[in-house]
């Protein structure tokens, strides 16, 4: 790889690290040899740091986009993923109703409906709650969700008019929204943290030489009122993630940056709810892990995704499938590297 386009992914990196505080000087110093975010660094098991066994942004990003082109611009687009699924497993397809081109809203139903933007209020009364995303955003950016009120709306929690809410969201950059019905998640992932959906975050491979799927590691992510509506992560600054033992389905204890003391923090319980992490265990995790084995096996190209998993009453739903997902949310547990065929895998991507 030329120099340039070495100098083309720092420069990402540079601008990753700088576009919020560090957790200390000291951190921010390290983190520019090391081609790794300072606060991704600060979350690392003090081994992992120590030994260098991660794999850091620049490297990352410079494998993923030559390993993962195809897939991701085949499936980075979540209405890309959503009309994928349907084919291809509509059981665990996200419930998406609609999607949003300029001032019209589209009907994914088959049904030849194009309604005006304000259609949207109506399907809203109708369904009481609705989520909208951007489908071409990740990191839970730009997420809406939307209670419908006797006198107006709620937004993100927050009342507002519901034509004042439309005129906004139409002056914004509305086109490329996902509508979607609200995802009523099982009791067992809701007890962490009801007000948000808590999902598993789940790492395939699916092999460059013969097809193969592999499930590299699993977490699962829980909501705090920061991350209000997601369950997002973001390197610890967001929510709680836990690690979950791959062949048992068992959590270990969760995750978080504890700001105040500029750190790495493990908690047995949730900080909110309470609610036991440690040792609590995956319902169903053998159907659920053997659901996404088969899933990257069916994927259009070969390469890593980070599957966004919904654990239902009765079974799974797709909420996302991340081409481009970080590995920071896994590897802050422990080494991406242990077992045969983990590190098979990243050979193939020269990782």
């Amino acid at each position: 790889m030329s120099i340039a386009r070495r100098w083309l992914f720092y420069k990402a990196f540079l601008e990753t690290e700088f576009s919020s505080s560090a957790p200390t000087l000291r951190w921010r110093l390290r983190s520019l040899p090391k081609g790794h975010p300072s606060k991704s660094l600060v979350m690392l098991e003090d081994r992992a740091y120590r030994e260098h066994d991660y794999f850091n942004f620049t490297l990352e990003r410079r494998r993923k986009a030559i390993y993962n082109l195809r897939l991701d611009q085949a499936l980075h687009n979540k209405l890309d993923q959503k009309l994928w699924l349907d084919c291809v497993m509509p059981s665990v397809a996200p419930p998406a109703s609609h999607y949003i081109a300029g001032r019209k809203l589209i009907s994914l139903a088959g049904d030849d409906k194009i309604l005006e933007l304000d259609g949207l209020l109506q399907l809203l009364a109708e369904k009481g709650e609705l989520f909208l995303k951007p489908a071409g955003e990740g990191k839970g950016k730009g997420a809406m969700r939307l209670a419908q009120l006797p006198d107006g709306i709620l937004l993100n929690g927050n009342r507002i008019a519901a034509r004042h809410f439309l005129d906004s969201f139409s002056n914004t950059s509305s086109t490329g929204y996902i509508v979607c019905d609200i995802i009523r998640q099982g009791p067992w992932s809701e007890a962490f943290f009801p007000a948000t959906l808590n999902t598993l975050r789940v790492l395939t491979g699916t092999h460059f030489s013969d097809h193969r799927p592999i499930l590299l590691a699993a977490t699962m992510k829980m909501g705090r009122p920061a991350t209000y509506p997601t369950d997002n992560w973001q390197s610890g600054k967001g929510g709680i993630a836990a690690r979950v033992d791959v062949d048992t389905g068992v959590l270990a204890a969760g995750l978080f940056y504890n700001a105040e003391l500029k750190k790495r923090e493990l908690r047995e319980t949730h900080p909110e709810s309470g609610v036991q992490i440690r040792g609590a265990a995956v319902p169903g995790w053998q159907a659920v892990k053997s659901t996404m084995l088969q899933l990257a096996s069916l994927l259009p190209y070969p390469g890593l995704v980070g599957w966004d998993v919904a654990l239902m009453p009765t079974g799974i739903v797709i909420v996302e499938a991340n081409t481009s997902a970080g590995l920071d949310i896994h590897q802050c547990h422990g080494s991406l590297k242990q077992t045969p065929d983990q590190q098979s895998f990243w050979a193939e991507m020269r990782m």
